[in-house]
């Protein structure tokens, strides 16, 4: 009696869903690349969903699915089955990133607008230097010598480059850093927790209304519709508020991050 070839030992993470597929997939069947794909494609969706809130209108999400769908399949590919991390985890910010790249590519933004942005960061940066906290909107359009409506509007037009995304896919997003759902090597562990230090104390100098935002929106998942119920303000106007928030937050780490600044405690009383 002839007995088949023995399937190889996969170690599989119990975090892992599809394990049968993934097996089959390492095992190089013909099929079972595909059928990982098309396991996962709602995960695609997801990262398009959460991308599309804020997209300039003239951006379809569905032009970026094809995108979304490569990064999908950079991250099977390069996804090892010892991994102690969900692939859902994995992938994410892989799929996001890669869609994020694409936007950039774009350059749906205006050399015009996009130098606007870096000014705003040099106000937030040189504003947290000289006074250790955040300036208004009031302030920033006074500095900008621009009217509070075209401020708006460069905000909405900015949405995609308003994130809490890394610039590094292998670094993932600062959300993830802090929500902290992946399991990490030792070394990467301690470089997370001091990033998540410097993440909070960059949270505490934001105001009352633009901490809620963000934990709302990143963190509960909340829709932007959702949240401007919460404050009886129109959806655009949240959007607006969680951009420019976003781009302090990324301004206070940076600041946080140098050796020499230094912040005074009455700027983490928020």
């Amino acid at each position: 009696m002839i007995h088949p070839p023995e399937t190889p030992t996969l170690t599989v993470s119990e975090n892992l869903s599809h394990p049968d597929l993934w097996k089959a997939f390492w095992r190089g069947d013909e099929r079972g690349e595909d059928c990982l794909l098309e396991a996962y494609l709602p995960l695609t969706r997801r990262v398009l969903e959460r991308i599309s809130i804020r997209l300039p209108a003239h951006v379809a999400s569905q032009d970026l699915s094809q995108v979304a769908l490569v990064g999908l399949y950079k991250a099977l590919n390069s996804f090892k089955p010892h991994l102690s991390v969900p692939f859902e985890a994995y992938a994410y910010p892989r799929i996001r990133g890669a869609v994020i790249d694409e936007l950039r590519a774009g350059d749906f933004l205006s050399r015009g607008r996009r130098t606007k942005l870096h000014k705003i960061e040099k106000i937030i940066n040189d504003w947290m230097i000289e006074k250790g906290t955040m300036p208004s909107e009031e302030e920033i359009c006074e500095k900008l010598e621009i009217s509070s409506k075209e401020f708006n509007q460069l905000m909405d037009q900015a949405k995609p480059w308003c994130s809490l995304d890394a610039d590094d896919e292998e670094s993932g997003s600062l959300h993830d850093t802090l929500a902290d759902i992946c399991q990490m090597s030792p070394e990467t562990n301690v470089q997370r927790k001091d990033l998540r230090g410097v993440l909070r104390d960059g949270f505490r100098i934001l105001d009352m209304r633009e901490q809620k935002i963000l934990y709302l929106y990143y963190f509960e998942e909340l829709r932007l519709s959702e949240i401007a119920q919460l404050y009886d303000l129109t959806e655009s106007r949240i959007s607006q508020i969680r951009a420019l928030s976003v781009l302090k937050l990324r301004t206070a780490i940076d600041c946080l991050s140098r050796e020499d600044f230094v912040l005074g405690d009455a700027s983490l009383s928020v």
